[in-house]
């Protein structure tokens, strides 16, 4: 048993009831990935069907859905902030849900570009606000864990949308038309939208009638009810500085999986259905295993006194995954191909934890909707956003389509290093931040609402 920072005991039945909204909430979680990352298995017969181009799709997988991802994120992580966190989520599943089934009907780049644009605008309360409910559900020390399970979660919908989309072109093989009830004829790529996209009613209901909205460990001010941009003032301006460095780094890791399946395709002239289910099951096995064992070290480094711990799990990981990437993106065949990638996967994936278990360990509970939303503000304008299409412009210097592999080294030469370095700029200051935050959770809480000792500062 462990004490919340409210000051309530958690006992056995509350342990489990904790346990089993992150397992729902991760569930969602899945759904969203396995929604938001279909495309890139779909490259082939949208270009055929919609005569898009690879530029265009580089735009739905990145700049169209980060933009919307990023800027509704903010007022809806508020409003997490402050209003019911669990009909935030039921209603927002079921908008992401809605377009995701829809883009099975596209009949243009536009009209599959405003439904893609509703999946982002449906999936922005999703993070923030699942984070904010597993913070109230558990007492600080088992916080970075929570957030782990479910953020793994979330990586098993990446890697299963490969997995569950390549079964999915296997078992339909060259069938060009399917017929569905009350659908009727209907295209393979169709079909795949509809299957991954009804899933999120199904989690919407279950969260809306077994999912109870816990006590918040810190409230808001009664007058606070606009954005309060804390992340945008001291002290916490280093721990949104990280955002940005971890994002820097998952520049490689978007790019590497959005256009992964298509490089095996058109390198190493492997089958859709076979390279999507592979690069689904190394990044599963390897990306998943490092989400988890990640925030794990940064644990025992922390509980040991070294507060700047997340920062230098993300240095390390970023600097070994690096070279892992480019050693992948020239790899000779498709095996070696997947060998590397799977070791990048492994380094890389767990640096993206680490900038949300600062959040956990070092903000204060009425901030962190809006925190975390501002911080996959960051993540998605340089990381969701210019992954994919960094990539594409990175190959045009090689020239052009042909060239992935040497686009996506290029992007990994220049983006491991630099979010390294950013990060271990940041080291000193958000140590000092974690270290106040600690202080501040280790002292009794009094019965009123109040800010942190951190939340004091501002």
């Amino acid at each position: 048993m462990g004490t919340h920072g409210n000051g309530q005991t958690m006992t056995g039945r509350s342990v489990l009831g904790a346990w089993y909204a992150v397992a729902i909430l991760g569930s969602l979680y899945v759904v969203a990935f396995v929604d938001r990352l279909i495309l890139g298995l779909l490259v082939e017969p949208l270009r055929a069907d919609l005569h898009i181009t690879d530029t265009q799709i580089s735009l739905l997988m990145g700049v169209a859905f980060a933009t919307f991802y990023s800027f509704v994120g903010l007022p809806l992580g508020r409003v997490a902030d402050l209003g019911n966190r669990k009909w935030l989520l039921v209603g927002t599943a079921v908008i992401w849900g809605s377009c995701t089934f829809g883009s099975g009907l596209a009949t243009s780049f536009w009209v599959l570009c405003l439904l893609r644009i509703g999946v982002a605008i449906g999936e922005a309360a999703l993070t923030p606000t699942s984070l904010s409910l597993i913070s109230d559900l558990f007492p600080r020390e088992q916080r970075a864990r929570a957030t782990s399970v479910f953020m793994s979660l979330g990586a098993l919908g990446a890697t299963g949308s490969y997995i569950l989309g390549g079964l999915v072109v296997k078992a339909i093989g060259n069938v060009d038309h399917l017929v569905l009830p009350l659908l009727g004829s209907v295209k393979p790529w169709q079909a795949v939208f509809f299957l991954v996209g009804a899933p999120a009613f199904l989690f919407a209901a279950i969260i809306a009638l077994t999912v109870k909205e816990p006590v918040r460990e810190t409230a808001p001010s009664p007058a606070a009810n606009g954005l309060t941009f804390a992340w945008a003032r001291r002290p916490y301006v280093p721990a949104f500085l990280f955002f940005i460095a971890t994002a820097i780094g998952q520049v490689m890791i978007y790019g590497l999986g959005g256009w992964a399946p298509t490089y095996l395709v058109r390198q190493f002239h492997w089958a859709t259905g076979d390279a999507g289910i592979r690069i689904g099951l190394a990044s599963m096995t390897c990306g998943v295993s490092g989400m988890l064992i990640a925030p794990r070290v940064a644990e025992i480094w922390s509980a040991r006194g070294r507060r700047d711990a997340p920062v230098l799990v993300l240095a390390a990981g970023l600097l070994l995954g690096f070279p892992l990437v480019i050693a992948a993106s020239l790899a000779p065949s498709g095996v070696a191909f997947l060998g590397f990638y799977a070791a990048a996967m492994f380094c890389i994936m767990g640096t993206g934890m680490m900038p949300f278990i600062c959040v956990q360990w070092g903000i204060p509970s009425h901030l962190k909707g809006e925190f975390l939303a501002a911080g996959l503000l960051a993540n998605s304008l340089v990381g969701i956003a210019l992954g994919p299409t960094a990539t594409v412009l990175a190959a045009k210097v090689f020239g052009g389509g042909a060239h992935l592999g040497q686009g996506l080294a290029l992007v990994a030469a220049i983006c491991g290093p630099l979010a390294a370095g950013f990060a271990l700029l940041l080291r000193r200051p958000m140590a000092r931040l974690l270290e106040a935050e600690a202080g501040a959770a280790a002292r009794p809480v009094p019965q009123a609402p109040a800010l942190s000792a951190v939340g004091e500062m501002i």
